[in-house]
């Protein structure tokens, strides 16, 4: 679950450095407390576990309070960083000055916090989460010493978190989705939502079906475009038969007529549910579990099954 900590700024891996202080005790008694150390210790192991090769010459002291400075505002990374990660790293970065060691440190803690900050605004859970036990699990995470909590039981913590998070920001979608005037809600829960009325005839159930769509998450980010397919990798749009398709699909394209433009608001369990989709060729997520979607759709063409298909 650490796609969120991806430090991509200046093409750069980023580490830990050597110095250690001793471990202050902390008690986590509660839920929040727990997933906030643990949110922090699994976001100084995207530094620590980086793989490199001047690990042990960056300043800890300094990288914890650049993240601490991050954590609190967002300009913190500024121009000034990024040149002196320039300078840290060189034109290729693949160099190391150590001259600029010291402020490095502190930049690419500034960065990380950033990050980390910024991933959990728009997942709408800062509020969730108690940054100074954030703090301390990345300051423990960068010393190795986030023991506090077992590893397993961080990893299996975090991802119930973001899963609870997928299902209050879908409830919220498909929630707001019913305010909008002139849509359709189904009683099991999809809301249509018209942008330009068909024309046509509206698809058979298991029947045929062309059409070009977007999807988006929650969040409004784009998963998946059949226009993307079409322009940017050559892929010629195809037909597919609403009998292979989600639930959400089979309900709501019926429901829309040849030659319009609609939005469908789906919920998780219409969805791609718990399991979300899988892509074994990348080794992560298209489609993250417990993720309600949104999707862009317009009609081109329908038919009974097996017409657009052959």
């Amino acid at each position: 679950m650490r796609k969120y900590f991806l430090l991509t700024s200046l093409g750069l891996l980023l580490f830990s450095c050597a110095n250690s202080e001793e471990k202050e005790a902390v008690k986590l008694t509660s839920f929040k407390d727990k997933i906030s150390y643990a949110l922090g210790a699994d976001h100084a192991r995207a530094i620590t576990e980086s793989g490199d090769p001047n690990y042990g010459k960056y300043d800890l002291v300094k990288m914890v309070d650049g993240f601490e400075q991050g954590l609190k505002n967002k300009e913190s990374f500024d121009e000034s960083c990024k040149t002196t990660l320039m300078k840290l790293y060189g034109n290729s970065g693949r160099s190391f000055d150590p001259k600029f060691a010291v402020k490095g440190s502190e930049c690419i803690g500034k960065l990380s916090g950033v990050i980390f900050n910024s991933s959990w605004t728009k997942n709408k859970a800062l509020d969730k989460i108690d940054l100074k036990l954030v703090i301390k699990g990345f300051t423990d995470g960068l010393n190795k010493v986030d023991t506090i909590i077992k590893r397993d039981e961080q990893s299996m913590m975090i991802q119930n978190f973001m899963f609870d998070i997928y299902k209050l920001n879908g409830e919220k979608l498909i929630s707001d989705a019913k305010k909008i005037k002139g849509t359709t809600i189904t009683p099991s829960g999809i809301v249509v939502q018209t942008i330009k009325e068909g024309n046509g005839t509206n698809p058979v159930k298991g029947g045929d079906v062309l059409a070009h769509y977007i999807l988006m998450n929650a969040l409004g980010d784009t998963l998946q475009s059949s226009f993307d397919m079409v322009k940017i990798y050559k892929q010629p749009l195809t037909a597919f038969g609403l009998a292979n398709v989600i639930k959400g699909w089979q309900e709501g394209i019926p429901m829309m007529k040849k030659g319009g433009t609609y939005k469908l608001y789906v919920p998780y369990h219409l969805a791609y549910g718990e399991q979300g989709m899988y892509n074994p060729q990348s080794k992560k997520y298209d489609i993250q579990p417990y993720q309600s979607l949104v999707f862009y759709i317009e009609l081109i063409n329908h038919g009974p099954a097996g017409s657009l298909t052959k």
